[in-house]
């Protein structure tokens, strides 16, 4: 027996001088690599061979649809004509009962070691099972529950027990049932003594390594590379591929060879198996000028964060050059790029994320933002990855999880992280450090192409006493460290995000100027586009708007933005109700009465 045999299936083969019944679940529907020659065999065919290879007389096998097929019978033992009817079957109500009545037949010749392998059993252990199911399960007890006895005076059985390879003891007449779940199984098949339950896993790393030696010399120039070059393409396409089965790793090189990829360019094809698309933006020969000539736009549109942009424009530059992880070797975990936004409200954070989606993947609608205050409670993490089986929205999936595997090149942001219940904060340990997470059906959806951006307001409050640009952002940090480490006691948390930390600065006076400016011009072009005026403002009137806009800067952009709006748009459009059909509005004077303004227009 090869050392190189999966674990599962040596125990099988161990196990059947003292086992009548297995019931072998889990990734069944996989291939397997079955001993050091190479060849991929499906789970049937696998448990096949051991039983070949332990001298089996007769292994039938009852298949949902092809029915009844005698897999193998022993050479000058059974004729081709013994039960000729196992060659016929069909997969109909019939056939089960045929199979049934082999079982029986086999288990009054004596001298026979019969198997019996029952495939696709799951679709047999439905809750409306029929008449003849019941039989063959009844006769499937029958058959493993009795013994086979060697008797030193019957030359077969003497064949047999010479066979079995020096054990000593005879394998018994053995019933696999092969099905997706044991918990589909009845009660009295898992709960038997006779019963060893065998799950067949994914494949292992070493497994998976093996793998990539026997496929990766298909692709063009691998025989021609040096061994250094073989070896790391063989390490990383076994390193990358965790949770997927071998049929995917054999998909994965077909999908190599046929785009002409590089052995040591594996990656990329695990990436187009996984995500399902083949061409990425990430690798967008153009992407690498966009982010370098985004600096200025980016500043123009984000005011008054040159250091925030120029740092973020940092992670998208390290991104587009392939070097994100690069610290980690090829294999890259995690997402494209982390980010930390943190500073007061209003001062471009969500701006900022908005313009890196469209300088990413040149649309702004590539940013999808999550309001962290929404998902405060425990309760609320099935709506982000969405509900267990069982529960009410299980099949609707989760926000979360639906999103990225809908768009997984995107922006994703999570606003007021720290307003996240602390349940949630633990499933982007899994995201952050290996870019992927399961969803509540068990499906792994892959974060590995996203961008992750979080925002807080951490700090932000008291920071405004100091003076210092500096000694503001080190006060923000403190707290951010502070409020993971001691409070949300997540500390794990905070070390995956780095030094990805993004402190914006308060907005400025001049920054506030600007802002203000640029909302009275959006305000012009409103009510002209849709309203047909032509808004004039007199120079004192934008003068004595804008310095009222910088009385609110404790709440950045909004707080100006606010002034505006209750300074201009709110007296403005009383003044539009009340001048019916004019085309020009010429505002002269502005005015706080009480609590309202009043605009003097001519």
């Amino acid at each position: 027996m090869s050392a190189l045999r999966p674990a599962w299936l040596r125990e099988f083969d161990l196990s059947l001088p003292i086992t009548a019944q297995y019931l072998v679940t889990g990734n069944v529907h996989d291939l397997h690599l079955d001993g050091d020659d190479g060849h991929f065999l499906t789970t049937v065919d696998a448990l096949l061979r051991c039983l070949v290879e332990n001298a089996y007389d007769l292994v039938y096998r009852f298949d949902p649809l092809e029915g009844i097929l005698l897999d193998h019978a022993g050479a000058g033992v059974v004729s081709n004509d013994f039960f000729p009817d196992a060659h016929l079957g069909r997969a109909t109500v019939g056939a089960i009962a045929k199979v049934a009545d082999l079982a029986l037949q086999a288990t009054a010749v004596s001298h026979l070691r019969v198997a019996l392998i029952i495939d696709g059993a799951s679709a047999l252990w439905a809750d409306d099972i029929s008449v003849e199911v019941s039989r063959l399960m009844l006769v499937a007890r029958r058959l493993a529950a009795r013994d086979f006895v060697v008797d030193a005076v019957d030359p077969l059985a003497a064949r047999v027990a010479t066979s079995s390879g020096g054990r000593g003891v005879s394998p018994r007449n053995a019933v696999i049932w092969v099905g997706d779940a044991e918990a589909d199984a009845p009660g009295w098949l898992r709960e038997a003594d006779s019963t060893r339950a065998l799950r067949v896993p994914l494949p292992t790393l070493g497994a998976r390594r093996q793998a990539a030696m026997e496929l990766l010399p298909a692709l063009d120039g691998f025989a021609d590379s040096d061994a250094d070059v073989r070896g790391a393409a063989i390490d990383l396409l076994a390193a990358t591929t965790q949770g997927v089965t071998f049929r995917g790793i054999r998909n994965i090189v077909a999908l190599a060879r046929d785009q002409g990829t590089a052995p040591g360019n594996i990656d990329e094809a695990v990436r187009s198996h996984l995500l399902g698309v083949v061409d990425s933006p990430w690798h967008d020969p153009h992407l690498l000028a966009r982010v370098q000539g985004a600096r200025e736009s980016v500043q123009q549109r984000v005011l008054g964060q040159a250091r925030a942009v120029e740092r973020s424009l940092d992670v998208l530059l390290r991104s587009a050059l392939g070097l994100t992880g690069a610290h980690r070797g090829r294999r890259r975990g995690g997402p494209q790029g982390i980010l930390f936004f943190a500073g007061p409200t209003g001062v471009g954070k969500t701006e900022l994320a908005k313009a890196l989606a469209e300088v990413l993947f040149g649309a702004e609608d590539a940013y999808i933002r999550f309001d962290m205050s929404e998902f405060s409670a425990e309760h609320s993490e099935a709506r982000l990855i969405g509900a267990p089986p069982g529960y009410v929205g299980h099949s609707a999936g989760g926000e979360l999880t639906n999103a990225v595997r809908e768009r997984p090149f995107s922006v994703l942001l999570f606003d007021e992280i720290e307003k996240a219940h602390p349940r949630i904060l633990d499933k982007f340990l899994q995201i952050l450090d290996e870019g992927r997470l399961t969803d509540g059906s068990g499906s792994t959806v892959h974060f590995s192409e996203s961008l992750i951006v979080f925002t807080s307001n951490l700090g932000a409050v008291d920071a405004f006493v100091e003076s210092d640009r500096d000694a503001r952002q080190r006060r923000i940090l403190n707290e951010i460290h502070r409020h993971f480490t001691t409070e949300l006691q997540r500390p794990e948390l905070l070390s995956r995000i780095g030094d990805n930390i993004v402190v914006f600065d308060s907005i400025s006076a001049a920054t506030g100027a600007q802002l203000a400016e640029r909302y009275l011009d959006a305000v012009i072009d409103t009510v002209r586009l849709r309203r047909g005026v032509a808004l004039e403002l007199q120079p004192q009137v934008r003068a004595d708007l804008v310095a009222a806009a910088l009385e609110r800067l404790e709440f950045g952009g909004r707080g100006v933005a606010s002034v505006i709006e209750a300074a201009l748009v709110n007296p403005l459009a009383r003044v539009l109700a009340e001048s019916g059909d004019a085309r020009t509005v010429s505002v002269r004077g502005l005015a706080r009465v009480q609590d309202a303004w009043v605009l003097s227009v001519a």
